[in-house]
């Protein structure tokens, strides 16, 4: 899989505004997700994917002192997301790619991801350096719409003409444990919000398909570092 294949695309999206419909599109799911995680104060989140950054803010927001860090490999998703921070809470922005990431062993308390991971180059390096920053104890809560159980987004990797990894739920787990993540386990989050036929796109591009994103869920997928 090409970095700069998909780096142009996140880019593109940053310049065409296309990141702020991502926090309209994905943000009940992930506030559902936010509220059962346990988050608590003075925690370290690490937010792989961050785009322009919504979901690393509402994490920053979530008890005292939490401080959210969100890394993206997209030079112009990071610049958004600078342009919108907030000085009122601890967050902050770095480029760079899932599969390197700067930071020391044993940093972080939560890893956090939403519909960012399967466009790794190397999937199992990127959650391995998951792994790795992760402290001892920590939690990583990943969600994707990408998944094999769900059917309508199976034409996504052609669309976008970018190799991406379509794994089913098992091998989600698996990828996992091989990691060294244990208690690894899936459940789909469906949007409270209910279907809506609203904002199709080259993705959903009608409302069947739509209609079958929304029954499908989004897969997440929670693990533990022992």
């Amino acid at each position: 899989m090409s970095d700069e294949k998909v780096v142009e695309t996140f880019d593109r999206w940053a310049e065409e505004g296309r990141d702020k419909g991502m926090e309209e599109g994905h943000g009940d799911v992930v506030r559902q997700v936010i509220e059962r995680m346990g988050i608590r104060a003075g925690e370290r989140i690490l937010d792989l994917g961050c785009g322009n950054g919504w979901a690393t803010r509402l994490l920053a927001q979530t008890e005292a002192g939490v401080q959210a860090i969100g890394v993206d490999a997209s030079p112009k998703m990071i610049a958004k997301a600078d342009e919108l921070h907030s000085f009122t809470i601890r967050s902050r922005y770095d480029w760079g790619s899932f599969e390197n990431l700067e930071f020391k062993d044993a940093e972080f308390d939560r890893i956090f991801s939403m519909e960012a991971l399967y466009y790794a180059k190397d999937l199992d390096k990127a959650i391995s350096e998951a792994f790795r920053v992760l402290k001892p104890g920590g939690k990583s809560d990943v969600l994707v719409d990408y998944y094999h159980e769900s059917e309508a987004s199976a034409p996504w990797a052609e669309i976008m003409e970018l190799d991406l990894h379509r794994l089913d739920e098992a091998g989600w787990r698996a990828a996992f444990e091989r990691a060294g993540f244990t208690g690894v386990t899936t459940e789909r989050v469906i949007d409270s919000r209910g279907f809506s036929a609203e904002g199709c796109d080259e993705c959903s591009p009608d409302v069947e398909a739509k209609r079958k994103l929304h029954e499908a869920g989004t897969l997440w997928i929670h693990a533990e570092k022992a």
